[in-house]
Formats: C-alpha cells, sequence, structure tokens
C-alpha cells in the first residue's frame, strides 16, 4: 500500500497460536488488493523506526494512467500545467482527450509539452487524443546523482555569463537558455523521483531518499536550484538587452562585478556539496562564503551609489546577491540534514 501520501488505519488483535507464536490478520481490501490467498509468502521486514512493513514475494506491478479532458477547461493555458503534474506524479500514461476532437493548436501544445519531459514519448497523436508513456526505471535515477547534474548545469550557465561579462561579449548567453530547459526537464524528472519515492516504499532506499523528511528537502532544494538556473537566465537576458541598447562597464566597476560574480559562483558550488555531503566544515564555509559574497554586493552596491553611477552596474550586482540568497536555502536543509544523525558537533536521540 502507499506508504505517505495514502494510508490505512485498521486496529487488529494479536493472537497467540501455540506455545510462543503471535499472529495478526490482515485486512481483506489489502489481501483483495494486492491478490493474496492463503498460502502464499510474505517478506516481514523491521524498519529504522521499529515498524513492520509487509512485503507481498511476488508482486504485478501496478500500472497508472491519468487521463486530461480539455472539453473541461476554459482554454489551454492549464494544459502544460495538468500535463506536467501528472507526470511529476508517477502516472505511467498520460492521455489528453477532446469530446469534439482537438484543434491543431492543442495537439501542438501537447506534443511540446510532452517532449520537454524526459523519459515521457508520444506513442500516439490523432485528432481526438495524445497519448504518452513514460519509460523511465525509477530505480535507474538516484536523487542525489539528478541534484549534482543540476548543479553542474546550473554553474554551467553561471560561468558563461562570467565569461560574457569578462570578454564584453554576448556569444555565450545563448547557450544559457538551451541549458535552463534542460534544467526544467531535470527538475521535473526530480520531483517525479520523489513522489514515486512516496508512493513505492520499496523505491525509495534504492534512489536514496531515507524518510518523507529526507524527500520533502530534496524537493526544495531542487526547486532552488531551478530557480537559481532562472535568475540566472534573467541575468543573461538582461546584458544582452543592455548591450543592445550600447550600456557599457566601467572598467573599475567590471573587475569589482567579476570578483563578485566568481565568489558567487565558489559559494554556489560549495553550499550543493555541503547538502551531497553532510559536513560540518563544509557547510560552515558555505556560509562564510555567502556571508562574504552579500558583504561584497553591499559594499560595491554603495559605492556605486557614492559616485552617482546608472543603474545597469546596480542591476547586474542585485542579481549575484539574489543568487547568494538563494544558497542560503540549501544551507540551511544541509544543515538539518547533518543534524539528523549523531556527531561529534551535536548528539540526537531518538526515543
Amino acid at each position: 500500500m502507499d506508504w505517505y501520501i495514502e494510508s490505512m488505519d485498521e486496529m487488529r488483535r494479536l493472537q497467540k497460536v501455540g506455545y510462543s507464536t503471535l499472529s495478526l490478520s490482515i485486512p481483506s481490501d489489502f489481501a483483495k488488493d494486492l491478490g493474496l490467498r492463503a498460502g502464499d509468502n510474505m517478506l516481514v521486514r523491521e524498519e529504522a523506526d521499529g515498524t513492520l512493513r509487509l512485503i507481498p514475494a511476488v508482486s504485478a506491478k501496478r500500472v497508472s494512467r491519468a487521463t486530461i479532458r480539455t472539453d473541461q477547461l476554459d482554454g489551454e493555458d492549464l494544459i502544460p500545467k495538468l500535463i506536467i503534474g501528472c507526470y511529476a506524479l508517477g502516472y505511467d500514461t498520460i492521455e489528453v482527450v477532446g469530446k469534439d476532437g482537438l484543434d491543431e493548436s492543442t495537439v501542438d501544445l501537447v506534443v511540446k509539452t510532452m517532449r520537454r519531459l524526459r523519459g515521457l514519448e508520444v506513442v500516439e497523436s490523432q485528432p481526438n487524443k495524445v497519448v504518452a508513456q513514460s519509460f523511465i526505471d525509477p530505480t535507474k535515477f538516484p536523487v542525489d546523482s539528478l541534484i549534482k547534474r543540476l548543479q553542474i548545469l546550473v554553474s554551467r550557465s553561471l560561468g558563461n555569463v562570467i565569461e560574457a561579462l569578462e570578454k564584453g561579449t554576448t556569444g555565450r548567453l545563448n547557450e544559457v537558455r538551451r541549458v535552463q530547459d534542460e534544467v526544467d526537464e531535470l527538475y521535473w524528472l526530480i520531483v517525479r523521483q520523489l513522489l514515486v519515492a512516496l508512493n513505492r516504499r520499496e523505491i525509495a532506499g534504492e534512489i536514496g531518499i531515507e524518510s518523507p523528511l529526507h524527500a520533502s528537502g530534496d524537493r526544495v532544494t531542487a526547486k532552488t536550484l531551478e530557480q537559481i538556473g532562472s535568475v540566472i537566465m534573467d541575468l543573461a537576458e538582461e546584458i544582452v538587452r543592455q548591450k543592445g541598447k550600447g550600456a557599457r562597464l566601467e572598467e573599475r566597476v567590471l573587475v569589482s562585478i567579476e570578483k563578485l560574480a566568481r565568489k558567487t559562483q565558489e559559494s554556489f558550488n560549495t553550499t550543493v556539496e555541503s547538502l551531497l555531503t553532510p559536513d560540518i566544515k563544509l557547510i560552515e564555509r558555505s556560509m562564510g562564503l555567502v556571508n562574504g559574497t552579500l558583504e561584497m554586493e553591499s559594499e560595491i552596491t554603495h559605492e556605486l551609489l557614492k559616485s552617482g553611477e546608472y543603474a545597469y552596474p546596480r542591476i547586474i550586482v542585485s542579481y549575484f546577491g539574489m543568487l547568494a540568497r538563494y544558497c542560503n536555502i540549501i544551507i540551511e536543509i544541509a544543515s538539518h540534514r547533518f543534524l539528523r544523525k549523531s556527531s561529534r558537533v551535536a548528539a540526537v536521540q531518538h526515543q
């Protein structure tokens, strides 16, 4: 049965069978749902929290399907969100139908959205329906590995922005949009993995999810990384826009901004590492780097205001400050994760 999202509570009394054996009957609905019969083998597993899990020795994989009826919507705007939501919730098959058929523009929108989602393939496209099927094996994608990949992609985008500032060119900024598309794909895959893990507890351990608490931290982390990627993309677009207007940065201002950008990138990478490898020294270093970045942002901003500098450099500086503030969210999650187990720094007890 479902681990976290849905549960079934029913009081059962222990019965003594023989000299030293206790037995407990299982609910008939539970047995019916899993196709269990008398004589079937069940694996009994003791969990870390003291609970017992009953696992059928042989269980058929449940196939889930979601159908979106476009005729029940006022327009097309909500369709992509519904498709992405079905994907994130782990449905194996997603079908979009229309009572009176689908407009060509609707079909294009549906197919485009489905193709943005990793592991989801359009298997049928007709005037009245579009069907996509997921071919993802969730056990092949540990969440920490996906978060590490997100870090690499976001850091690459930030590197492209820094290079554009240093060289005064915008060619590499076109890459930022493409990378952000990949970041979005990866983000929704992570969300899917987390929700599938909550729904199918036997998978959770295989992809590195220890508990619902662990999953919630990873969900916030993934969203924060996706938002950082969006901020970097906005920054890249702002640089292109200002370049188009003929705006430029004075040499002394540019040197300060480059230092701020490099410190921001170091803060970001160290922060994510402190989450993936919960270590108090890494967490402390992350905090120091982020605080140093914010202090540098404040100093540069005050200098720009004192010298009466125009808005362009102040806008650029504020973006890097925004990125550093997002890092604080991940540091908070990393410190909480560190405190879940005893260490030389903090002894924890569970009673």
